[in-house]
């Protein structure tokens, strides 16, 4: 582990390092989204609809295992840095523990309250029966959920990357290959869906759990220490991930209740393709940000300047370059992607068109907004991410969605969240700079 976070990388290493953890974010991202996809073309567009009604309890789930996981990993690659392994096993043993405890909880607090979560989530009549199906079983999955983000997290923080994105994929071919089996062979309509992502998570937690009793791992699972200020920190120094979540659940929810006032459920469905389009572009970032992160944060346990350095050069040139790449590909290919859902005689085809092409101004700035609030995390600075997180994904949505709608109408609402970018990239380079000289990056 330590010749492979310290040695010196090419351009070609750099990328081979980061892109299983790409790849494995963008697999995440499918799990939705395939699902999406299905139901859009088997079930039908209220389903779908019905999938972006159900989104924010995903959003909670995700968020808390993305806290935990990048929260305690930066903590941990510290530790793993300054040659302390055996309380880095003991640390990673309890976050798990905790983690897998809480979410747990939450199963089993929430399940019996579908149908009220999902009226007060604006489902409406036609769209409640699919709503509950759909969120008993996304509610039921939350303790798997939360384990794999942190197996998949983790086995990077142990230097096997490769294995991480094994988890990934091994999830997401589970899903796929059920998602076809339960809701075209089937029948099962969206309760199939929502079955199939059930099992791929469940595959990837087995194939995780396994690695970590495994002799391939060096991080182990082991007795816990039970240290609550261990999991305070990891709280914090996460909480910029979870802001991102829960911020993305609140403007998702805000987004849904403007679109149906703007174009009905039509408009709510043209909405579930675009921000599909969104989750999927922006989890290229967010996979970079993982998969360098244990980089950065090995590094500065180990006060590697040199390395920290170079690993910042490659950051930014990745950036700018994919966001260009992102931006014109997504332009392009719009009809494709929202053709993948909806036919073009579909009225909501055209709204989604229209939609995604706008949308698509993010892309170029959305790069750095990720990376800059997932760099903080890595140095274990939790305030400064939370700032950046808390500002693009939340201050600056509600600021956009509450003035632009009412001039632009939908075009007012898919320019929402290129404004809140364009907004936030001003913020995250002056914290990148501001902290250049106490990080010697």
């Amino acid at each position: 582990m330590e010749s492979l976070f310290t040695k010196q990388f090419s351009r070609t290493d750099f990328l081979k390092f980061v892109s299983p953890a790409i790849v494995s974010m963008i697999f995440i991202s499918l799990y939705t989204i395939i699902d999406g996809i299905f139901v859009s073309t088997l079930v039908g567009s209220d389903a779908l609809a019905s999938i972006n009604i159900i989104l924010p309890i995903i959003n909670l789930i995700c968020g808390f295992g993305i806290m935990m996981s990048t929260g305690g990993g930066a903590i941990i690659a510290i530790k793993m840095g300054e040659n302390n392994q055996d309380e880095a096993n003991r640390s990673f043993s309890f976050i798990l523990l905790f983690s897998v405890v809480i979410s747990t909880l939450f199963t089993i607090i929430t399940f019996f309250f579908a149908k009220d979560i999902s009226i007060m989530l604006g489902a409406t009549e036609a769209l409640l029966p699919h709503c509950i199906i759909y969120g008993k079983i996304m509610i039921a999955s939350a303790p798997f959920f939360v384990a794999k983000f942190l197996f998949e997290y983790f086995s990077r923080t142990d230097g096997n990357a490769k294995y991480s994105l094994f988890i990934s994929i091994i999830g997401g071919v589970t899903n796929i290959v059920l998602d076809y089996v339960f809701i075209k062979v089937m029948g099962m309509g969206i309760e199939g869906a929502g079955l199939a992502t059930l099992a791929g998570i469940v595959v990837s937690c087995l194939f995780g759990l396994g690695y970590f009793l495994s002799s391939k791992s060096k991080l182990k699972i082991t007795k816990p220490q039970f240290d609550f200020k261990l999991i305070s920190n990891t709280m914090i120094n996460g909480s910029s991930e979870m802001v991102t979540e829960l911020s993305t659940g609140i403007t998702t929810f805000l987004f849904n209740i403007a679109a149906l006032k703007l174009a009905g459920e039509n408009g709510l469905a043209a909405l579930t393709i675009v921000l599909y389009a969104h989750f999927l572009m922006t989890s290229v970032y967010l996979g970079f940000s993982a998969g360098v992160s244990p980089l950065i944060s090995y590094n500065h346990g180990a006060n590697n300047i040199e390395k920290l350095k170079e690993t910042f050069k490659f950051c930014l040139e990745f950036i700018v370059v994919s966001s260009l790449v992102v931006f014109v590909a997504t332009f392009i290919f719009a009809p494709t992607i929202v053709g993948v859902f909806v036919s073009p005689d579909n009225e909501v085809f055209g709204l989604a068109l229209k939609g995604l092409e706008i949308f698509a101004l993010a892309f170029l700035f959305v790069g750095i907004n990720i990376f800059a609030s997932g760099f903080f995390t890595a140095f274990n600075n939790g305030k400064i991410s939370a700032i950046i997180s808390f500002s693009r994904a939340f201050v600056f949505i509600i600021i956009g969605i509450s003035v632009l709608p009412k001039f632009l109408g939908m075009n007012g609402l898919w320019l929402t969240v290129p404004f809140a970018e364009i907004i936030t990239i001003f913020l995250s380079i002056l914290f990148i700079k501001k902290y250049k000289s106490k990080y010697n990056y």
